[in-house]
């Protein structure tokens, strides 16, 4: 079976129960998720984490996984769920997620494969293939053994009072701790980083594993060209990690765009400072204001899109967003998304403020349509076209590795 034909499946499946309503349970976890991109962390320029009613951080991680778990236990069968686990990881994990820059990288030659693997108590992890482009590393991980009781990603969420609690079938991933020529950077528990995510892919024993490289982060992560990784899974199930080491050589050329194009809005002014491109990875780098003294950027939900001049909209990577400390005045964005399926001639950064489900609300859940979809109200004055160099994207696109 070729690995999009499990997508597929699941997604004939889904719309077949979709047809009968979708279950209180699921329609609560899709709720957790939506209000969860409002309450993810913020920093000020003192490197002091936040809670912040906007959406800062883009970072793809426990949440999705957790809403792709509940969703496939709710439309795939105990039968067909079993069957997945068994199906064995086929071709490269790149071409196994919605990502055209990595699945791009994988055919231009931009990936280095490795045979990198660790063993313990009949489980194997290993690290086939990895990509760096400068912005984004972007690492596979495989899972193979006997025992395994669900998929590499998969956990439930428990709620105990106020709090909950995440339960791991045996050989899930629970936690990674990752070292950069030595030096450990933020463990990541799935989700608590910021600059690095876990992605499922269309099988249960394979993941996408994504390091950001955030110019704005300064007490974050940072990623020379080359480097040595370190990488330390743990296991439920398992006593000890795994621990794998990777050789990392960035593989790509960049084109950097500097800009000062500045919009107004309701007080709000934004400038768009820089455009960012690889052959995998698109960066925005911006400044937000907010010239009324009585308010507080903090007190909006504003949330961007990049478009090319066909309407094709580009995919989220992840994000970070730094506030100053006078009131939540200032803030700094970088965003970063997939790439252009082709070199655009025009780059549209749009905003839009998503509509929350109650509006008597500073925050919360987002209102959706019958299709999942945010329902979103664009803000024409805050938008920005830039025209671009095509034929030079162009040629960075077509870039191969020699």
């Amino acid at each position: 079976m070729k690995p999009f034909d499990l997508d597929q499946e699941l997604r004939k499946t889904g719309k077949e129960k979709l047809a009968a309503g979708v279950p209180d349970m699921i329609r609560q976890r899709q709720d957790e998720v939506y209000a969860s991109l409002a309450d993810l962390p913020m920093q000020t320029r003192t490197g002091r984490k936040q809670r912040s009613g906007r959406a800062r951080t883009f970072a793809i991680g426990a949440a999705a996984a957790a809403f792709i778990g509940v969703m496939s236990s709710a439309y795939v069968s105990p039968i067909m769920a079993e069957s997945l686990k068994k199906v064995p990881l086929i071709g490269s994990i790149f071409q196994m997620v919605n990502d055209l820059g990595l699945q791009t990288a994988e055919e231009r030659g931009l990936v280095t494969p490795l045979s990198v693997s660790a063993e313990q108590e009949g489980i194997t992890l290993s690290i086939p293939e990895v990509v760096y482009d400068g912005t984004r590393l972007s690492m596979a991980v495989k899972r193979e053994g006997e025992g395994l009781e669900g998929g590499i990603l998969e956990h439930t969420a428990i709620q105990e009072g106020n709090t909950s609690k995440d339960i791991y079938p045996r050989g899930a991933i629970t936690r990674i701790e990752m070292q950069i020529d030595g030096t450990s950077i933020d463990d990541y528990d799935l989700g608590a980083r910021p600059g690095l995510s876990g992605k499922p892919t269309s099988d249960p024993n394979g993941a996408l594993f994504e390091l950001l490289n955030m110019s704005l982060d300064e007490n974050g992560i940072r990623m020379p060209d080359e480097f040595q990784l370190t990488v330390n899974i743990t296991l439920e199930g398992i006593a000890k990690p795994f621990v794998m080491e990777i050789p990392v050589r960035k593989s790509t050329d960049q084109i950097i765009l500097p800009l000062k194009e500045t919009r107004e809005w309701n007080g709000i002014q934004l400038t768009l400072e820089q455009l960012k491109f690889t052959p995998i990875t698109t960066g925005i780098l911006m400044n937000i204001e907010q010239t009324n003294p009585d308010k507080a950027l903090s007190d909006e939900t504003l949330l961007f899109e990049v478009w090319d001049e066909k309407g094709r909209v580009l995919e989220t990577v992840g994000g970070l967003g730094i506030y100053s400390e006078d009131n939540h005045r200032q803030e700094r964005e970088e965003l970063l998304f997939d790439r252009f399926a082709e070199a655009p001639r025009t780059i549209t950064l749009k905003v839009f403020k998503p509509e929350l489900a109650d509006p008597s609300q500073k925050s919360g859940s987002f209102k959706t349509d019958e299709n999942g979809d945010l329902l979103k109200t664009y803000l024409d004055e805050l938008e920005i076209t830039i025209p671009v160099d095509q034929a030079g994207l162009k040629q960075l696109y077509d870039d191969r590795q020699q």
